[in-house]
Formats: C-alpha cells, sequence, structure tokens
C-alpha cells in the first residue's frame, strides 16, 4: 500500500518538472522573438533617422548653392557630413552588439552595418509589418 504513495509523488513530480521545463522552453521562445523584434525596430528607427539626415544635408547643400559658397566648400561639408553618418552607422551597432550578455552573442546576425541591412531586408521586414499594422 505504501508503494502507491511513492507511485503519486513521482507522477506529481514529473508533472511538475515538465511543466516548468515547457515553460523555461516558451519564455526562451518568447524571449527570442522579443529580442529580434527590438532588434528589427531599432535598426528601422536609426535607418529613418538616417534618412532624415540625408533629406537635411540635401536642403543645406541647395541652401548653399543658392547662397554662393564655393564648390569647394559644398564638397567639403558633403564630406564631413558622411564621415559622420558612417560613424553613427558604426557606433550604433556597435553599442546595440556589445550591450547584449555573452549568452545572447550568438542570437544576434550582424555586427556591421552591411549585415545589419540584410538582417533588417530579410527578418526585419516581418516583424515591423506586424508591429505596424492597425488593429
Amino acid at each position: 500500500m505504501q508503494s502507491v504513495w511513492w507511485l503519486y509523488l513521482l507522477v506529481f513530480a514529473f508533472g511538475y518538472l515538465t511543466c516548468k521545463t515547457f515553460y523555461f522552453f516558451n519564455s526562451m521562445r518568447l524571449s527570442l522573438v522579443l529580442l529580434k523584434l527590438s532588434h528589427s525596430l531599432s535598426l528601422y528607427v536609426i535607418v529613418r533617422g538616417i534618412e532624415s539626415l540625408e533629406y537635411a544635408k540635401n536642403i543645406r547643400v541647395i541652401e548653399m548653392k543658392e547662397i554662393g559658397e564655393s564648390d569647394r566648400n559644398i564638397e567639403a561639408f558633403v564630406l564631413n557630413f558622411e564621415d559622420e553618418v558612417k560613424l553613427y552607422k558604426d557606433k550604433a551597432i556597435r553599442e546595440i552588439v556589445t550591450m547584449h550578455p555573452k549568452i545572447f552573442q550568438d542570437v544576434i546576425d550582424y555586427n556591421d552595418w552591411p549585415s545589419a541591412m540584410l538582417f533588417l531586408n530579410s527578418e526585419g521586414r516581418e516583424y515591423i509589418r506586424k508591429f505596424t499594422q492597425d488593429v
């Protein structure tokens, strides 16, 4: 009769551990989905910001031509602007990659600007489309 109680205890323990295991795997899957979503959204915001900077640069070049700035000054402005944007891109990607703990380093699919844009074009579009859909 006492062996039945051990069986009940073992079934309970197995059920409890199974439930915790499935909860753990479900939590990990959700955290990875959220991590990919946050990467996609942050890259999307960075790209939109750089797009706005490009519009501002073009407007400034037009204004410089209208007020009669020399071609050398305009070219220097454009080169300085492009260098600043390149530094911004590199620093933004470096900050995104380095702020994650080592356990998530393998999940990040990019480590520079071109690979980040490939990630955004391949996987990021679906996340952003889901995020920006009207509910």
